[in-house]
């Protein structure tokens, strides 16, 4: 280990020894948002989903859990949300690598800096709430700082004996099997947890074969609590999880997507992700009067085979291309992808391999709060330090394989080696954020620096001997300020200002600069008869914007997670909220209602020739719009509720958006179009400790695209009907 690394260590374990006061550890210190009450005078934007909203629709889809957050674009990929791809205010979705991704205040994503692409993402089934962090206190949260991040908080250990079992069964023999146990039993504690979900899928293959999936999820907790006048807490949290889908990349043509979007074409029919997860995470608490210190030591591991098709073979036409224009030359080749026509030469064998790849993500981190009275201001003040590794290992091979008549494949070549290298990052990251609080104001200024050092070896891919290495390192140091001020007993201010950051990946060239830019907002927040409510404009001013090359977005083995810079642009917007209950005689009324208005632009003019924004060899002009960004999001959602008996709706409206930058009017072939999704639940409390519920996904069975990267238009999840059940004990 590095210098840094075992001057990070000794900070987590050395600090605690100086603690000297308070009775016992704080068991609600569970959200980093501090929890409801305190996110709505946070001096920034915060959205704190907790347990009760997570189940009124039990979504095991993070997409759909994150429409009720403001200021978030997204994109489906698969229809149950195994690979999201979250974007906040106007940050790239691709694969969520623009947003922090955390569990429990811990960095989750498989390589946050050497490969930031998120392939994994924990189970929601098991979580007991999200959060969503925009505007200053995002800063918090590095590496990508200049949209937000997002928090999973997992199950806490209850206190007293308590257990559940959660079943449910649905459309396309989707299965969920979710239970858990535990309690806190005098000093120590411990709650275990095993979660399953499959389903056969909705698409159907040419020929037939399997388009569904499998996940399996096993967690431990152990909590040992020391009370006294320093009160501490352990907890070591172990977990393993894994997953098999017949997932793929192809998608269709606009026609055939019109004619059946569930359609998927014989050529994907070996299409398959693999994967497992193994994380370990140990978390130490100390509490000693207005302090405390929090040490977590964390180890993800990540092993991931994704075999797919990646293209045609010899001088055959991008997969891309072929897709969106099937005729004249291209018609021959369409016919292969669907299995109309056996492969007639090497053009048209298609290549299909194997992206193997393993990460690591390991680290440090602590922060010590402390408050304290001075010249009468209160000071509420952080202190985090984060020494973190990761790693990935990239080995992909590919073969070509020939389409039979009667839509079979055939392997027609030996397997050959694409792509061997490996990248990794070491990073230091220091944060202070001092809560200044007098009257009814909140002054927050924050500050944080990271220094990273990555390196990307590469080997032949033949002999397997080292080729090349390249070395790089970056330091940035990041400023923000935010003020909330309370003017009357129900209306608020804020306002913000500050540095937005995303770090460059392994491998960069000199010429490749980080992604930067400056972030306002300004917004209000009611509380009152009308219920809770909050508008908050935005303004990003990027002085350099970056896109990261991957499979998703298009990108081929020769600059897979390399970098593009696209300099100067703009991305501002309006995010609205409110919610209110509402009480007729015995019914409760639940509403609620968000709304997201987005624009974004370059502001120079580049050529975009790996396509990260949009088309390969696509010259990208200054005042042209960025792609999957659309400018109206909105959702609404309605309950009513009556002892043991309530139902929900929820309503998301999305316009179009554009697949590729633009002005004007967005053609049909480069338009997503808009779409409305009506979601509905329902549930009876039979026995104080048993539930029913029933819950349709996509209630009026709308086919609608949502994404026509990387190759071809991909539909949402159909309507989907599922029935469970809860047994508490």
């Amino acid at each position: 280990m590095s210098h840094w690394g075992s001057a990070a260590v000794a900070m987590g374990l050395l600090l605690p020894v100086a603690a000297t006061a308070q009775n016992e550890v704080d068991l609600d210190k569970v959200y980093i948002t501090g929890g409801q009450g305190q996110v709505l005078k946070q001096p920034g934007s915060a959205t704190l989903i907790d347990q009760q909203a997570l189940e009124t629709f039990e979504y095991t889809d993070i997409h759909r859990i994150l429409t009720a957050v403001p200021g978030v674009n997204l994109y489906e990929e698969d229809g149950y949300g195994l690979r999201p791809n979250i974007g906040l205010r106007g940050t790239s979705p691709d694969r969520s690598k623009k947003v922090t991704l955390m569990e429990d205040g811990v960095l989750s994503g498989p390589a946050p800096y050497s490969a930031p692409a998120a392939y994994y993402f924990p189970n929601v089934s098991r979580m007991s709430a999200v959060e969503v962090f925009k505007g200053p206190s995002a800063i918090k949260y590095g590496p990508a700082t200049i949209g937000g991040a997002v928090n999973l908080v997992s199950r806490p250990i209850p206190y007293l004996p308590a257990g559940e079992l959660d079943l449910q069964y649905g459309s396309d023999n989707f299965q969920r099997y979710n239970g858990w146990y535990g309690q806190e039993s005098g000093q120590f504690g411990y709650l275990l947890e095993g979660l399953r979900v499959q389903s056969d899928g909705f698409k159907e293959l040419d020929g037939g074969g399997d388009t569904g999936f499998e996940r399996n999820d096993l967690n431990l907790k152990l909590s040992w609590t020391l009370p006294g006048e320093v009160a501490q807490r352990f907890v070591l949290k172990a977990g393993y999880a894994d997953e098999v889908s017949d997932e793929t990349y192809l998608g269709l043509t606009r026609a055939d997507f019109d004619d059946d979007p569930y359609r998927r074409y014989a050529a994907s029919q070996l299409d398959r992700m693999d994967w497992t997860h193994q994380s370990l995470h140990l978390m130490h608490q100390l509490d000693w009067g207005d302090h405390s210190l929090t040490t977590d030591v964390y180890r993800n591991t990540f092993e991931r085979d994704w075999f797919k098709i990646n293209g045609f073979g010899g001088n055959g036409p991008l997969l891309q291309t072929v897709l969106k224009d099937p005729s004249g030359v291209n018609a021959e080749f369409y016919r292969v992808l669907t299995g109309e026509q056996a492969s007639a030469n090497v053009n048209e064998q298609l290549m299909i391999g194997s992206n193997d790849r393993q990460y690591v993500s390991q680290g440090v981190q602590t922060r010590l709060n402390t408050s304290f009275a001075w010249l009468a201001v209160r000071h509420d003040v952080e202190l985090g330090l984060r020494y973190h590794q990761d790693t990935v290992e990239r080995l992909h091979s590919e073969a070509a394989y020939d389409m039979q008549v009667g839509g079979r494949l055939q392997q027609a070549a030996d397997v050959a080696t694409t792509l061997d290298n490996e990248g990794q990052a070491k990073a230091l990251a220091v944060y202070v954020q001092n809560d200044m609080r007098w009257n009814d104001t909140t002054v927050s200024v924050g500050l944080r620096s990271e220094h990273i050092d990555t390196e990307e070896t590469t080997y032949d891919s033949v002999s397997g001997e080292q080729t090349g290495k390249v070395d790089s390192s970056e330091s940035v140091l990041l400023p923000g300020v935010g003020v909330y001020s309370q003017l009357t007993n129900t209306v608020g201010v804020l306002a913000g200002v500050y540095q937005g950051y995303s770090a460059t990946t392994p491998g960069k060239d000199g010429d490749t600069d980080p992604e930067e830019s400056i972030n306002y907002e300004l917004g209000s927040r009611y509380q009152g008869e009308l219920g809770q409510a909050e508008l908050i404009a935005f303004f990003n001013d990027y002085t350099e914007l970056t896109g990261t090359c991957s499979f998703s977005n298009g990108c081929d083995n020769a600059v897979v997670d390399s970098q593009l810079n696209a300099g100067a642009a703009q991305v501002y917007g309006v995010e609205a909220s409110w919610n209110k209950h509402l009480f007729a005689g015995a019914h409760i009324i639940p509403l609620s209602f968000t709304y997201t208005y987005s624009h974004g632009e370059f502001d120079a003019n580049f050529a975009d020739d790996s396509g990260v924004f949009g088309d390969r060899n696509n010259n990208i002009v200054a005042g042209e719009e960025l792609a999957y960004l659309p400018k109206h999001r909105l959702n609404a959602q309605a309950g009513i509720e009556r002892g043991p008996l309530a139902m929900n709706v929820s309503v998301l409206y999305q316009s179009d958006m554009r697949d590729t930058p633009g002005e004007g009017s967005i053609p049909a072939s480069q338009r997503i179009d808009a779409h409305t999704v009506v979601d509905l639940s329902l549930r009876y409390r039979v026995l104080q400790d048993v539930l029913l519920y029933a819950t349709v996904d996509n209630l009026l069975d709308l086919e609608y695209e949502v994404a026509s990267k990387p190759y071809g238009y991909r539909p949402g999840k159909p309507r989907s009907a599922n029935l469970g059940a809860k047994v508490s004990f």
